[in-house]
């Protein structure tokens, strides 16, 4: 019963946290100037604060560091989670290329079934760590490519972790 309330709070704690540090993280965009202008590409029509990523991400950290044991596992899926963050926050102001970005990708999901970290769907080590490379890549690829219009990425992401976290609670 604690597991399933565990399960729980801590995404409802990580949600009231993102809430919380998004209008404080747009001001700051806003001040520093990291807003995207309208192009042809994006869909909003007026000047837009970037870096929401930033409370999302610092949200999701500090739920884990506060709700969970602290474990090889844990340092694994932050340091790795982290380096793609990284990684996105360079794109959002040098404009990589892709490939640069793809091979960015690709070293953090290394890094993470290098570490033994694989989803565990099917009998083979092989196939499961095939899966978690594409899963990895993919899912942060997808969610990328969403990012083009104002909260789409976020409710979508949003939406996929209230099933992931139901998903994990029942199971």
């Amino acid at each position: 019963m604690i597991q399933e309330l565990h399960g729980a709070v801590a995404p409802a704690v990580a949600l009231v946290l993102a809430a919380a540090a998004t209008p404080l993280v747009r001001a700051w965009a806003r001040r520093i100037g990291a807003v995207a202008q309208p192009k042809t590409d994006r869909w909003h029509s007026k000047p837009t604060s970037m870096l929401g990523g930033i409370a999302i991400f610092a949200a999701v950290i500090v739920t884990i560091l506060l709700l969970f044991g602290k474990t090889r596992e844990m340092w694994v899926v932050i340091a790795c989670s982290s380096a793609m963050f990284v990684l996105g926050l360079i794109d959002d102001f040098l404009h990589i290329r892709p490939y640069q970005k793809l091979v960015g990708q690709i070293l953090a999901s290394a890094a993470v079934i290098y570490f033994g970290l694989v989803l565990p769907w099917t009998g083979s080590a092989f196939i499961n760590m095939l899966i978690t490379f594409v899963w990895l890549v993919g899912v942060t690829n997808a969610v990328n490519m969403l990012d083009n219009m104002d909260g789409l990425a976020a409710g979508v992401s949003a939406i996929a972790a209230v099933f992931l976290a139901a998903n994990f609670v029942i199971n």
